[in-house]
């Protein structure tokens, strides 16, 4: 046997071992057929394009010295209903804040879609993708949103979800006083594909 056979031979061997091949025990023939069987059972991920459009009230509460502008604004909640793939009839709950430094300032906060037996978790992706911008410099002004949002989890149909949304809206501010609150209707439109088992 040369080296080249000896080399394609400890080669087929070790992947004998390795794959858990072997013939039966008291096989006749060197070309006996090996027999291999899988027990379990692998769940596959498909791909899901999610789309769904939400409306209800953020509560806001601006942050900074007394009586001065906001340095800062805090997005207590928000709470809204609409419709969502694979939720139907759904509700939209999140909390979240941004710098009140310019006209656009970049968000941050987490939330979760939910409605028939499923939620969806997710968190922004801080980055100049997610931001909130007023259409003016003093209030009161309206505000558009943009956010990238990670999945982070799920129940229901959404159990072991991934991937990533895009969130679009907008909502009217008042006032942009420090110790101020007020709660805003908005309205949202949520998109983007997601992997699911």
């Amino acid at each position: 046997m040369d080296k080249t056979q000896r080399i394609f031979t400890l080669s087929g061997l070790a992947i004998v071992l390795m794959l858990g091949y072997g013939l039966p025990s008291g096989a006749a023939s060197k070309n006996a057929p090996a027999h291999v069987t899988l027990s379990s059972h692998v769940a596959k991920a498909h791909k899901v394009a999610f789309k769904g459009s939400y409306k209800g009230s953020i509560a806001l509460l601006m942050v900074g010295p007394s009586g001065q502008s906001a340095t800062s604004v805090t997005v207590s909640s928000v709470s809204g209903k609409g419709t969502g793939t694979l939720l139907g009839s759904s509700h939209v709950s999140a909390s979240g804040s941004a710098p009140a430094a310019s006209q656009c300032d970049t968000l941050s906060g987490q939330g979760s879609l939910s409605g028939a037996g499923s939620t969806l978790k997710f968190k922004v992706i801080s980055s100049a993708s997610s931001q909130g911008c007023a259409t003016g410099t003093s209030t009161p002004t309206s505000v558009t949103v943009k956010a990238l949002v990670k999945v982070t989890g799920g129940s229901g149909k959404y159990a072991g979800a991934t991937g990533t949304l895009k969130f679009t809206g907008s909502f009217n501010v008042s006032s942009n006083t420090s110790g101020s609150s007020e709660n805003d209707a908005f309205s949202a439109a949520v998109a983007g594909t997601l992997t699911v088992k």
